[in-house]
This record gives C-alpha cells, sequence and structure tokens, in this order.
C-alpha cells in the first residue's frame, strides 16, 4: 500500500475550533471512534479516503476528536492567538477516565505529553525512541499510557 500524502501528519501541532491540539492520527478509510455514552461502549463511524482524509487531534485542554482538514489551521505551542478556523468537528471530544496513567513517565503531565508527541509523532516512533533505555515491554507501555492520555479513552487500540 502506497503512503496517501495529506496536509497534516502525526505529530503536527494544529489549531481546531477546539483549541490547539496534536494529530494522533490521519485516517484514509473508514473508521470507528469512541464516544461517551451512559451505561455502554458506544462509537462513531467515520468516513475518510485518500481524498477526504480524517484527523484524530488530542486536544491541549482535554480529550480528543475528529476533524477534516479544513477545520485545521497549523500553529505551534508558543503561539498565543490560534488562528480561526470552521467549528466542524466530526466527532464529540472523547475525554474519559483512564487506567494507563500509572505506566506515564514520571512528571509527565498533558502539555509534557503533547509536546513529546509532537516530537516523536507516533506510538510506533515513541517506543523507538523509549526502548533502547526501558526495554520493549516498558517502552510499549509508556508510549500507550500517552496516547491514552492524549486521545482521552484506552478504546483507540483497536481503531486508530
Amino acid at each position: 500500500m502506497s503512503r496517501t500524502a495529506t496536509p497534516y501528519e502525526t505529530g503536527d501541532v494544529v489549531a481546531t475550533a477546539d483549541g490547539r491540539g496534536v494529530v494522533l492520527a490521519t485516517k484514509v478509510e473508514e473508521f470507528s471512534f469512541p464516544q461517551e455514552a451512559e451505561g455502554g461502549d458506544q462509537h462513531a463511524d467515520v468516513e475518510a479516503s485518500p481524498e477526504l482524509p480524517a484527523f484524530v487531534i488530542a486536544l491541549e485542554e482535554g480529550g480528543s476528536a475528529v476533524y477534516r482538514e479544513k477545520a485545521l489551521e497549523t500553529t505551534t505551542f508558543g503561539e498565543t492567538q490560534l488562528p480561526e478556523v470552521p467549528d466542524e468537528r466530526l466527532t464529540d471530544v472523547v475525554d474519559e477516565e483512564i487506567g494507563s496513567e500509572g505506566d506515564l513517565p514520571e512528571g509527565m503531565g498533558r502539555r509534557e505529553a503533547l509536546e513529546y508527541w509532537a516530537s516523536v509523532g507516533s506510538w510506533k516512533a515513541c517506543v523507538a525512541d523509549r526502548e533502547n533505555e526501558l526495554g520493549e515491554r516498558t517502552a510499549e507501555a509508556q508510549c500507550t499510557a500517552i496516547k491514552d492520555l492524549l486521545a482521552g479513552t484506552e478504546r483507540w487500540h483497536e481503531h486508530f
């Protein structure tokens, strides 16, 4: 499968109508995105294609949601004023309690996790970055905990 060129890649810092965030995943085929629901495990089906990709964004204020390209604008963590973008989110923001926080690196909060993810860009790159120091299993656990924190859910594992 050839890689599809998209305007945003994992790790890019972007502005949304919901605030600043980092691209967690770029999807070019239909997928399910976790949604909060009373009494059950709910997902929203999101259409995506190479021509119309969907972007999972970890939001600076917490949780994550899915957006189209037109609802994103490149930014940095240092910018104080965010560009205006259309308020066109494809899913609700998911921000659930997660149980893997004990696996986070010491002293890592949401802001540090966002900045770290922006520097490595993906779960695989995170593992590669940490496994020499920690070993593969511990690196995988830490990277999963970081992505759980950023996604605002542990239900991303099979979906993005």
